[in-house]
């Protein structure tokens, strides 16, 4: 007879699942990851790949710390290189977003981060080809930078399979098993799956999955875009040149291939109904330049980087991120179904938070406890607000946080 057995069944494996998978296959548990496409194909397949770590509170750029040490002990476990710690800009042209640097900077070297002041000259000598004329602040922080998901998605997934985790990919969950109402495995099309643990962590399809349950989960799926230029013959991009944001053009950047990535928070992105779309439709997802997105979005970068235009060629891809209504993940368990843990909602910051997120996973699942502040990300802390169980308002706050990403100017008290 087939063992359909484990401790814990993994639903989703982008990085979010395959990390979490990984941490609890290390710490002795059977985990079984299913995928109603193939591994690391849906959002984390998209992902541009940039690590920051300065976020708007302490505790998460903390966090974000943690996890690119994560990171480093994960890279050398599996005897690879990764991450490229080229540091990142952060640049401002006005007097406002100026401020926001500034408020930046006390706000990383009050979480411990190590980040800097910079003048535009100086930040001409990191992105050599970044107009820098109308600059007025930056800041700089040397231990951020960027890493292809593709590649971290495969070291979770070797290193899940060196330490037990077993694999169902294009098997689609098609119900939760919820014997006496908490979680007690799935049911695919190849039959019955029993786990006394369950952790939903399907990105921009974890809504579906919670509906199993008849757990609301307040998020929505927003789609992006990014291009990455073909190597210019008279600009040079090498691999350690600095990544950049730029929140009054909502733009962020990265090196890529001899190339130069650049990405937007657009004003008005698109809306997914996930329900609609094939298990695949990530895996081609672009757009024409001609699409409202990407004329904004070759726009902003031609401000900045002036060697960019309509013209150059380029890649253009796409993908879908999962909102939530103050821009934080869900991560943990509700009261009504025990057993079943929601890991989703990154807000386009999945790849980056990935490493750290597993370990927070597997302490809940297994401890009942984690040794990171999760107030801010508890799954349930939405139960109290039931005007977010209408889909409306969900979408509405999402949309409203998503716009805020780039578009609200932080300048609050730095704190202590």
């Amino acid at each position: 007879m087939l063992d359909h057995t484990a401790d814990v069944i993994v639903v989703g494996a982008g990085a979010a699942g395959l990390s979490s998978a990984l941490q609890l296959a290390l710490r002795g548990q059977k985990v079984r990851v299913f995928d109603q496409g193939a591994l690391a194909s849906g959002s984390t397949s998209r992902a541009s790949g940039l690590l920051g770590q300065l976020r708007g509170t302490p505790e998460a750029t903390r966090a974000l710390v943690e996890s690119v040490r994560i990171l480093k002990e994960l890279e050398a476990r599996g005897g690879v290189k990764l991450y490229g710690q080229t540091g990142s800009l952060r640049v401002a042209n006005t007097p406002e977003r100026a401020a926001e640097v500034r408020y930046h900077y006390k706000l990383g070297r009050a979480a411990g981060l190590d980040i800097e002041l910079m003048e535009p000259a100086d930040a001409a000598r990191i992105i050599p080809f970044m107009r820098t004329d109308d600059l007025l602040a930056c800041c700089f922080c040397p231990t951020d930078g960027y890493l292809d998901p593709p590649n971290l998605a495969a070291l979770y997934i070797r290193l899940a399979r060196e330490a037990g985790v077993e694999f169902h990919e294009h098997e689609p969950v098609e119900a939760l098993l919820l014997p006496g109402g908490r979680a007690g495995g799935v049911r695919s099309a190849q039959g019955k799956y029993t786990a006394g643990v369950v952790l939903n962590a399907s990105g921009p399809w974890a809504k579906l999955v919670a509906e199993y349950a008849d757990t609301p989960l307040p998020t929505l799926p927003i789609g992006h875009y990014y291009f990455t230029t073909a190597p210019h013959p008279a600009v040079s991009v090498p691999p350690e040149t600095g990544t950049m944001r730029d929140r009054e053009l909502r733009i962020y950047a990265r090196p890529k291939d001899g190339g130069w990535r650049v990405g937007i928070y657009e004003t008005a992105p698109e809306i997914f109904d996930m329900a609609q779309l094939p298990p695949a439709y990530m895996s081609t997802m672009t757009a024409s330049k001609d699409h409202p997105s990407l004329r904004t979005l070759i726009e902003n970068a031609a401000h900045r980087f002036p060697f960019i235009h309509l013209d150059t060629p380029m890649e253009i891809k796409g993908g879908i991120m999962s909102f939530t209504p103050d821009g934080h993940p869900l991560v943990g368990a509700f009261d009504a179904v025990p057993g079943l843990y929601h890991c989703t909602g990154f807000c386009g910051h999945g790849i980056m938070q990935s490493p750290v997120i597993g370990v927070m996973a597997a302490e809940l699942i297994l401890d009942g406890t984690c040794r990171f502040d999760l107030g801010r990300i508890e799954a349930d802390r939405f139960t109290d607000f039931p005007e977010l169980r209408d889909p409306a308002v969900v979408a509405e706050r999402c949309k409203a946080t998503h716009w805020g990403y780039y578009g609200t100017i932080e300048t609050g008290p730095a704190p202590v």
